[in-house]
Parts: C-alpha cells; structure tokens; sequence
C-alpha cells in the first residue's frame, strides 16, 4: 500500500514557518506543530473525524464567547485562542488558528467604536510566530490609550500571546491560568544530508556574504549560526521592552521575567506578570456594572418634576467654597441670579485676594525666621539692620544690654553688670532682642517716675524723694 503523501510547496507559507522560522511560542506547543505539520506532509494527518470534533469544539467555544458579546453589546469580547499564525493561512481554517492581523482589525475597530465603552481580549495561546505580533501588540496598546482594555490569560496567555496581552490596561490570570514563557526560539530544517542521501547537492551563490542565509541546504553552523542567534537576541529584546512599556515596568524588571520560565495564577501576580486573579465571568461582570450609566443626583433637594408636568426642568443650586474655607451658595432659580453671581464672582477674588497676601506674609515669614504677627514695622527695620551689617548691629544690641543692666542694678553692682554682658556675648543674636524686653520690664518697675538709674551710694537723696527707694535687685533675680 502506498502511503500517500503532501507537497510542501502546497503549503509553502507554513512550510516556510516551520522549516525556516522565527517564533515566539512555548515549546511544547512547538514541537506539537512540527511534529503535526510533518505528519501531515507524509500523509498521516489527523482523520476526518478528528477534524470534524476540531472544528466542532472550534465552532462551540466560538459561539460561546459571540453569546457573551450578545448578552453586552456596550463590550466588545475579542478572543485570542490557538497558535498565532500570520496572514491567515491553512493552519488558520484547519487548527482554529488566529491571524494577527485580523486580531488587530477587530481591536482597532471596538476602540474606534462609539457604543463600546471597554474591551475584554479573552486569551488561550501558547504564542506563535513571531511575524504580526508587534502590529496585534501595537493595536492593543493604542487601544488602551482610549478606553479600559482588560486582557485575561484563560487559561494560557504565553510568548506572543502574552507580548500582546501585557499591553492592555490590566492583565489578569485564572485560578490556574499560565502566563510568560517569554522569549524567542528559531526554527532550522537541515536537509543536507537527505539530499546527499538522494545524490544532490545545492550551491547557493549569493551576492553578499551574510544573503538569506540559513537555507534549508546547508548547515546551521558558523556564520549561519551567529547572524541567527543575533537575529533571536533582537527580537528577544524587542519583546522585552515591549512587555515593560505595556506592564509599566524597567527594562531590567522584564529581564528577570524573560527566562522561558511560566507563572501560575497567584504566582504571576506575585511575580508582577499579572495585576489579579479572576474568572472571564468576573470581568465580564465588573465591566457590564462599569458601563451601566449611574441613576443621575438630584440637583435641588425638595424640588422634581411632577407628575403633571413630566418635563418640568430642575433648577440648580451652585456651591463654592472659596480660599478661606467659606462656603458661597448661589440659587440659579430666583430673579437675581445674575447679579448675586456677579456678586459671588466678587466676593471670589477678593477672598482669593486676602488667600493671597497671607499666604505671601507665611511665606516671608517663614524665610525671615520670625512669626507672621511680627512682621512689624520696628521688627523689619530690626531685620534690615541686622542684614546689613550683622556684626555692628549686635553689637548695638550688647550696648543696650549693657547700659539696661547698668540701670537696674546701679553702676557699683559691677558683678550683676558683668553677668549680664556675659550672658549678652553668649546668646544668640536672635535673643538679645528678649533680653533687652525683660531689662526695659525690670527698669521700668524699678523706677516708674522714669529715673534712668540708682542713685550713688554717698549721694544725697533728692529732695522730692518722699518714698523710700525701692530694693535693689539681686543679680540672681535676671533670668534669660
């Protein structure tokens, strides 16, 4: 019995693939293609009745997620299922495949569309090749920047199918669902020995050194090898800093996802690669709630149309609180209306005004050192002695200490005097000024008729001096 076989070139897009290819897919899925692909060429396809239960389970998961889109027409449900492939090949009809660039119409065509108010991209792939991904990726992110895109990895969003998901708004995992396997994996059919086997050989004559190498005849060594391994590392790095732009992330950070490895559930939100866990129902849900439009406040308490009068408009109340604090109300319903918001509008800048000019004296305040009640005039001119010359300007403020303390105590008490000029060299400049107030207190107590020292011990007392003198005040009674 002759087994009966395909010819490649009847397929040449996938051949082509998968001979010769660059994907971005997990590797078990991989190898089932090739492994199906080359069972198919030699004759040994799957049989009609497994095809029929293909399409059959294809067809049901698709009428499925249109009966999802029926029940809320404000979503637009967008599925990413099954091996991605690029221009729609026979892989695309046979094995339920999604083409790229169809996937990237139909997101372009829900984010332009006026009755849809969120996106939800309902994944289960493995990846595919690389070829369209950076257009189904792009469309999905341009997407984002108008409306809530939702991706969710159910039950599997790896490789390529994560590189387009992670550019939506938020990523979410099932319970069980599997995410990353991010990185790049080239595809390379020898056929030097098969053909040597029929004793052929092909000679590629190329016009530069580094054309269209890797062909199926020859080695996938030297040259070969390095330009292909450069070829992965770019497009490794065009994933990675994809998946950073669209989770908001470092490069660096995306790096450490970037091992081939793949995340479960909790653990892709753990590892950053996922915002949470939930069901394709939940976020379903959560959008359908977050289209519905919300019941619309009443804008004047006591007041709705009647029953008599359905189109009775309401009036509006406006409330404004202004810099201070205070709140304004104007009611848009009475006669005068236009003139109290011309009066509001008034009383507005003039309280913007006075925000103003506090907030300016907090401000000086503050750079000056002092409180803002005492920006006064003495204080400033105080202020504007000491900048510009501080040194000859506390020097002034020692003097006075000096000749207060000469006063209060009397000019024989040299001890409380030295004290206090003492103290005075010590302290801050900030706090003479202090210093000086307790001395002017203690003078003006000790001698209210306004005298401006003690008498010498040995001189007479003066003749309208009815009263007795007043104690002297010892030195430990000056407090600073």
């Amino acid at each position: 019995m002759t087994t009966k076989t395909r010819s490649p070139t009847h397929l040449s897009g996938v051949t082509a693939l998968i001979a010769n290819g660059r994907w971005a897919i997990k590797g078990d899925q991989l190898q089932d293609i090739v492994t199906g692909f080359s069972a198919y060429l030699a004759g040994h396809g799957p049989s009609e009745d497994t095809l029929r239960e293909l399409r059959a389970a294809r067809e049901g998961r698709a009428a499925a997620t249109q009966d999802a889109q029926d029940a809320t027409p404000s979503v637009a449900i967008i599925p990413l299922h099954g091996t991605i492939f690029p221009r729609g090949s026979m892989m695309v009809w046979m094995c339920g495949a999604v083409d790229p660039h169809t996937f990237a119409d139909r997101v372009r065509a829900a984010a332009q569309d006026p009755a849809v108010t969120s996106i939800i991209i309902d994944i289960d792939s493995g990846g595919g090749a690389v070829s369209g991904i950076d257009v189904a990726a792009q469309a999905v992110a341009e997407a984002a920047q108008a409306k809530t895109v939702t991706a969710i990895a159910n039950t599997m969003a790896c490789s390529a199918a994560y590189w387009i998901g992670a550019q939506a708004t938020e990523f979410i995992v099932t319970p069980a669902g599997e995410v990353g396997s991010i990185g790049v994996i080239g595809t390379h059919t020898d056929q030097t020995a098969a053909l040597e086997g029929e004793g052929l050989k092909v000679t590629y004559v190329r016009s530069t050194e580094r054309k269209a190498l890797g062909q199926p005849a020859e080695a996938m060594d030297g040259t070969v090898l390095a330009q292909w391994q450069a070829e992965m590392a770019a497009v490794h790095d065009l994933f990675v800093q994809a998946v950073a732009a669209g989770r908001g992330v470092s490069a660096a950070k995306a790096s450490t996802w970037a091992t081939g490895d793949v995340w479960f559930g909790d653990g892709a939100v753990t590892a950053g690669l996922a915002d949470r866990v939930g069901t394709l129902n939940d976020i379903i849900t959560e959008h359908l709630q977050a289209a519905t439009p919300q019941p619309a406040p009443t804008l004047r308490l006591g007041r709705s149309a009647s029953a008599e009068d359905p189109h009775q408009e309401d009036t509006v109340l406006i409330t404004v609180k202004d810099r201070t604090g205070k709140t304004h109300t104007l009611d848009t319903a009475t006669d005068a209306a236009q003139t109290d918001a011309q009066t509001l509008t008034a009383t507005l800048e003039s309280g913007a005004y006075e925000a103003g000019i506090q907030a300016q004296r907090e401000l000086t305040a503050a750079a000056l050192g002092v409180e803002v009640n005492d920006l006064t005039a003495d204080r400033l001119t105080q202020l504007r002695a000491q900048a510009a010359d501080g040194a000859t300007y506390r020097a002034s403020l020692i003097e006075k200490v000096e000749a207060l303390a000469t006063s209060v105590y009397g000019a024989d008490a040299s001890a409380a005097i030295d004290r206090a000029k003492r103290l005075a060299s010590k302290a801050d400049t900030a706090d003479l000024p202090g210093m000086i107030d307790d001395l002017t207190a203690q003078k003006a107590a000790l001698y209210p008729a306004g005298r401006q020292s003690k008498p010498d011990a040995g001189a007479p007392p003066q003749a309208d001096d009815t009263k007795p003198a007043a104690p002297a005040v010892p030195p430990t009674a000056f407090n600073f």
